[in-house]
C-alpha cells in the first residue's frame, strides 16, 4: 500500500505513513506527506481506507482519479463515495478501468459490515451480486436547467423593480410561492433536457420517475393560477419554452403507456392534461 500511494502521489515511499486505525499509534510518522489509515471490515468489502495528502504534495488527484490508479496498482476493485449525494450509489472502478455504480449497504452494528448488494455492470470479483439499474443514481444526477435559471434571474429583477404595475410589491409569500414554482419548473425542464441528451449519463430513465415529473407539471398549473399576474406572465414565458421542448422531443402516446389506463372502463376515465399523452421514442425505461 505504501508503494502504491507513493507512486500515485509521486512522493518517496519513506514519506508515506500506513497504519492500522485500531493498532498501536506510537510509531506513526505524523509528519508524513501522505498518510493512510486502514480498517478491516466485514461483508464483501474487505478494507476501508482513510487517506490524506499534505497541501505541499503537488500531485493531488481527484477521488475518481485516485481510485482508478489504486485499483490498477493493487489489482482489485475500489469503491469511492458518490459525487452527487450521500443518498446516491457509490462509484466502483476495476483494475481494468471499468467504472460503474454500486449500491453499498452498511449495518449499524458495533462492528459494521459493508456489502455491495447491487451493481450496474457485472464485476468479476463480485460474481453473485445482482446486475441491475440503480434508480437512486438517476435521481441524484445533476442536469442543467438554463430556462429555469433564467426565470430565477428575471423574477429577481422584477422583485427589485417593485413588482411592476400589475404587482406593486413582491411580498415574502409571493417570493416563496415563486421559489416553489421554480423548483417544479426545474424538475420539468430536467425531464426535457434528459430526453434532449438521450437520457445520458445513465442511458435510461425509470417510468416511475417519468410519471412523477408529469405530476409536477400538473402542480405547475396550480401555481400559475395563484401567482400575481406579472409573475405568472413571466413564469409562463419560460414554461412555454420548456413545454415546446418537451413536445419536440416526444411522440403521441397512442397506447397510453404512461397513463396506463388499460384496466379502466372508458366511462370512468378522467382525461389528463396533454403532457400525459406524450412519451419518448424509444422509451428510456425499456433500455
Amino acid at each position: 500500500m505504501a508503494e502504491a500511494l507513493a507512486e500515485i502521489f509521486q512522493v518517496p515511499v519513506k514519506e508515506v505513513d500506513v497504519a492500522d486505525a485500531d493498532g498501536d499509534q506510537e510509531d506513526r510518522y505524523w509528519d508524513a506527506l501522505v498518510s493512510c489509515e486502514y480498517s478491516h471490515v466485514h461483508g464483501n468489502v474487505s478494507i476501508s481506507l482513510d487517506i490524506y495528502a499534505q497541501d505541499s504534495v503537488k500531485q493531488q488527484p481527484t477521488e475518481a482519479q485516485f481510485s482508478a490508479a489504486l485499483a490498477r496498482r493493487i489489482g482489485t476493485p475500489v469503491l469511492y463515495p458518490p459525487q452527487e449525494s450521500p443518498l446516491s450509489a457509490h462509484s466502483l472502478v476495476t483494475p481494468e478501468g471499468v467504472v460503474t455504480r454500486a449500491r453499498l449497504d452498511e449495518t449499524e452494528d458495533e462492528e459494521p459490515s459493508f456489502t455491495v448488494v447491487a451493481v450496474e455492470t457485472f464485476i468479476e470479483n463480485l460474481p453473485d451480486v445482482p446486475v441491475t439499474h440503480l434508480p437512486e443514481v438517476v435521481r441524484e444526477q445533476k442536469i442543467a436547467t438554463p430556462l429555469s435559471d433564467s426565470f430565477t434571474e428575471a423574477f429577481k429583477a422584477l422583485a427589485d423593480s417593485g413588482g411592476g404595475p400589475e404587482c406593486p410589491a413582491i411580498t415574502a409569500e409571493v417570493a416563496e410561492m415563486a421559489r416553489v414554482a421554480r423548483s417544479y419548473l426545474g424538475a420539468w425542464e430536467k425531464l426535457a433536457r434528459r430526453a434532449e441528451g438521450n437520457w445520458e449519463p445513465s442511458g435510461w430513465f425509470p417510468l416511475e420517475f417519468y410519471r412523477e415529473t408529469l405530476g409536477y407539471r400538473d402542480d405547475i398549473e396550480g401555481y400559475l393560477r395563484q401567482l400575481p399576474e406579472s409573475v405568472a406572465v413571466l413564469y409562463k414565458r419560460y414554461l412555454d419554452k420548456v413545454d415546446s421542448l418537451y413536445k419536440e422531443l416526444t411522440v403521441e402516446d397512442k397506447e397510453h403507456v404512461v397513463v396506463d389506463d388499460r384496466d379502466e372502463s372508458t366511462a370512468g376515465l378522467v382525461q389528463k392534461a396533454w403532457w400525459w399523452y406524450r412519451r419518448p421514442e424509444p422509451m428510456p425505461w425499456e433500455s
